[in-house]
């Protein structure tokens, strides 16, 4: 038989059953490959808002330590109080925790037994991501220098 010759099946090509099966299952991938891009197109814009948060938190935490250096070179007996009756009046915004400390002998975190003698306050900035925390304390005594900041 020779190729020309009209009694042989021309081989070349696909079936209709193969054809469609190919377009589901390409089908089929286009959407996972859709909604995988989609998810992580998504997600990629909570990296630069945690960035931003955490950039926010941090001028928030230095404004409060700043606060902190100059109520301790003019009144430190009296500093912590300050910086809380800032945090109480809203000057920091939302997101900003503030509680005395104490410490016990084995260096755990205890809460003090009377507010009158609490010497440290544990300040928390919440951002999305990561918190920032500083302690300050009240340690200064009557003719140290001042701090600078």
């Amino acid at each position: 038989m020779k190729c020309g010759d009209s009694t042989v099946p021309d081989q070349r090509g696909f079936t209709l059953v193969e054809l469609i099966v190919t377009l589901i299952a390409a089908g089929i991938l286009a959407a996972f490959f859709i909604h995988f891009m989609g998810t992580a197109l998504v997600r990629s814009s909570n990296a630069v808002e945690m960035v931003s948060d955490e950039g926010r938190a941090e001028a928030v935490l230095e404004e409060i330590i700043a606060d902190y250096v100059v109520a301790v070179n003019s009144d430190p007996d009296n500093a912590l109080a300050a910086i809380v009756t800032s945090r109480n009046n809203n000057q920091y915004g939302a997101g900003v925790l503030m509680e005395y400390i104490e410490f016990d002998a084995g260096g755990n975190e205890v809460t003090p037994s009377s507010l009158v003698d609490a010497r440290t306050l544990k300040v928390t900035v919440q951002a999305r991501g990561n918190d920032l925390t500083a302690i300050v304390t009240r340690s200064r005594v009557g003719g140290d220098p001042s701090i600078t900041y």
